[in-house]
């Protein structure tokens, strides 16, 4: 069967040339098309949206339970217990790390709201927002896109919230324009903490569909490298993902490099080990039940080719999207170095264990070997008691 091309996707779609700069989102659409993501995550009153708010919901409930069992000696080995980190949420931390590195990278009381929009109306879907307090993740809320908070309007400009995106065609004007606003929903939500820091991320839905099928942490974390540097190192018209205002620590790292950027952090949230994403309960639903064309991708990813090794991450190739004959002929793919992969599914493991988080001693420093066995398995799932 041929596979669909990029010349299917609207010039109207403001994402549009950043889908490339996304391996696994741009390998959906090559099977599936335009039109299939336009049937699952244009927006609305119901499907993947609310669904997505009611999932992160249960992984930051789940983080708040981890925080608390930590502090309070219920969880014996924090060191094998992981958690959702709050910002961003579809990131894991070791839970004895979570503390220190949001204090540091976030200062010590903070929110942060992410705006997730759609690609197809480039209007804004869904609010989720997380608060921390001395690193300890305290509060959390999400706004759905049939809530008539989103129909509040722009004092000087008029827009209402949910359309700026759409009317300025801009990341960062966008978030200066909408920040004030939101501001003013977390103080009404939160009247506690209305001096706390503020920061908002602008997510186009893409970008997180795209990080949700990376195998592992290290793929995220360099996922996020490449969205928050579309515009500046893929040439994209904007960003994929972007902070408005940036934490300074953040905007720091970015600039180290791809490679850089993601030893740092992955040593900040797991101290390096690789762990192989999970998908609770909630947040599989969404994608096994809603759009089962991602699922089977997801687990095909994993049984045919494997998680790749962060050494493997930090020396892959990205598409030279600079290249405009490349690009014309839509030459995307990655290239990894050619050496053995990880592959749980040859630990006898059921797809429920692969995809319940696998916690491994793998890091950067690995030797490359010929396979990669169970003896690397620290722990299944994300730990802690129930």
């Amino acid at each position: 069967m041929p596979f669909h091309s990029f010349g299917e996707i609207p010039d109207s779609v403001l994402s549009k040339r950043m889908l490339p700069i996304g391996e696994h989102i741009w390998q959906l659409l090559k099977i599936n098309g335009w039109d299939w993501f336009v049937h699952h995550f244009k927006g609305g009153t119901a499907g993947f949206y609310p669904e997505l708010g009611d999932a992160v919901n249960q992984k930051f409930q789940t983080s708040v339970d981890a925080a608390r069992k930590v502090l309070n000696g219920t969880i014996k080995d924090p060191t094998n217990t992981y958690a959702t980190w709050f910002f961003p949420p579809l990131i894991y931390v070791r839970s004895d790390l979570q503390i220190g590195t949001t204090k540091l990278i976030y200062g010590d009381s903070t929110d942060i709201t992410f705006l997730v929009m759609s690609d197809v109306t480039s209007m804004v879907e869904l609010l989720i927002n997380g608060h921390m307090e001395n690193g300890i993740p305290l509060d959390y809320w999400y706004i759905r896109g049939d809530d008539e908070i989103l129909d509040r309007r722009h004092l000087k400009l008029g827009f209402r919230l949910r359309e700026i995106p759409k009317r300025t065609k801009d990341m960062m004007k966008t978030g200066v324009r909408i920040i004030d606003i939101l501001r003013d929903i977390r103080n009404e939500r939160t009247p506690q903490w209305a001096d706390s820091a503020y920061n908002i991320c602008m997510v186009f839905v893409s970008g997180g569909i795209n990080i949700s099928a990376e195998p592992t942490n290290w793929g995220d974390l360099a996922a996020i490298w490449d969205g928050l540097s579309a515009k500046r190192i893929y040439r994209a018209p904007d960003y994929w993902f972007c902070y408005i205002p940036w934490p300074p620590l953040l905007n720091t790292l970015t600039l180290v490099g791809r490679s850089g950027w993601t030893t740092r952090m992955a040593g900040l949230l797991t101290n390096h080990k690789l762990f192989i994403n999970a998908f609770e309960p909630k947040h599989k639903a969404v994608f096994k039940e809603g759009v089962p064309e991602f699922w089977d991708y997801v687990v095909s990813d994993m049984k045919e080719r494997g998680a790749a090794t962060p050494r493997m991450v930090l020396n892959c190739i990205p598409p030279d999207l600079k290249d405009r004959k490349k690009f014309q002929q839509e030459q995307f793919d990655w290239t990894y170095p050619n050496e053995a992969r990880i592959k749980p599914f040859d630990w006898g493991l059921t797809e429920d264990a692969v995809f319940g988080g696998i916690i491994t001693d793998i890091t950067h420093e690995t030797p490359p070997k010929s396979t990669y066995g169970k003896e690397h398995l620290i722990a299944l799932g994300i730990g802690g008691p129930e």
